[in-house]
């Protein structure tokens, strides 16, 4: 552990994060739902990944996650077809059915016409965090991965391997990194490519004791262990993930 650790933290290190909750939020009322139900400014252009929370009634938290704004022109292929706003969701791996059950009873609460697509078994997740992550991602992609056109926080669709991945520059682990969103029929070759990439730079395979251990010294929260159910933004150090300088109604406002 510590020597991947070592490896993330100097160069870089490929985590398999396909356990993680995938799924798509769509329809009619697509951006009311999610300006509802996602205590962060979801009102964004597309390409922006945003990190909220969902909160229930009492000001608790039922979930932390990722939040990416879709272009509806610019999808992957295995990415259902939609009109109008849409949404990508990434939920952690210990809780993903808790973040889709809590979606999902809000949408018949508030009887919001949407459709939730969960494609968590139909699609791979390749984080690849370090120093060296752009070095070696560059390599295998046709976009500029410079600060100026691929800042933190945002996502594009690109090609590695010839295979297209959904490219989120996002961390679980503290350094400059990216995510690799990827149809499971492409996962082996992206991931063959990506080490193939890295071996000059050292990059080594990690695991979820890695990832924890470097997220922790980071200082990020863990859902179930850092906050719950009963836990509130402000409780938890995550108020910043709230937007209480909006006048945007979100379920649990009047309690935070």
């Amino acid at each position: 552990i510590a020597e991947q650790c070592k490896a993330c933290r100097t160069s870089a290190a490929v985590f398999d994060m396909s356990y993680f909750g995938k799924f798509y939020l769509s329809g009619p009322d697509a951006q009311k739902c999610a300006d509802y139900v996602f205590t962060n400014n979801v009102q964004r252009q597309p390409g922006a990944s945003i990190y909220s929370c969902m909160l229930n009634s009492r000001g608790g938290i039922e979930s932390d996650l990722t939040v990416s704004v879709l272009d509806n022109s610019q999808l992957l292929p295995c990415e259902p077809k939609f009109q109008g706003p849409g949404f990508y969701v990434a939920a952690g791996g210990g809780s993903w059915n808790q973040a889709l059950s809590h979606i999902m009873s809000v949408v018949r609460q508030q009887k919001f016409d949407v459709q939730v697509h969960n494609a968590t078994n139909d699609m791979a997740l390749i984080s690849l965090q370090g120093p060296k992550s752009r070095d070696i991602l560059q390599k295998l992609v046709d976009v500029d991965l410079s600060n100026d056109n691929f800042p933190f926080s945002t996502n594009k669709i690109a090609t590695v391997a010839g295979r297209l991945v959904r490219l989120l520059r996002l961390t679980f682990a503290g350094e400059l990194g990216w995510e690799l969103h990827v149809p499971n029929e492409s996962a082996v070759q992206v991931y063959h490519a990506v080490m193939a990439a890295g071996k000059p730079f050292g990059i080594a395979n990690a695991g979820y004791r890695a990832l924890d251990c470097l997220s922790i010294e980071k200082g990020f929260r863990h859902w179930h262990a850092d906050a719950r159910l009963d836990t509130t933004p402000h409780e938890a150090g995550l108020a910043f993930t709230c937007k209480l300088k909006t006048d945007t109604d979100f379920l649990g406002r009047p309690i935070v």
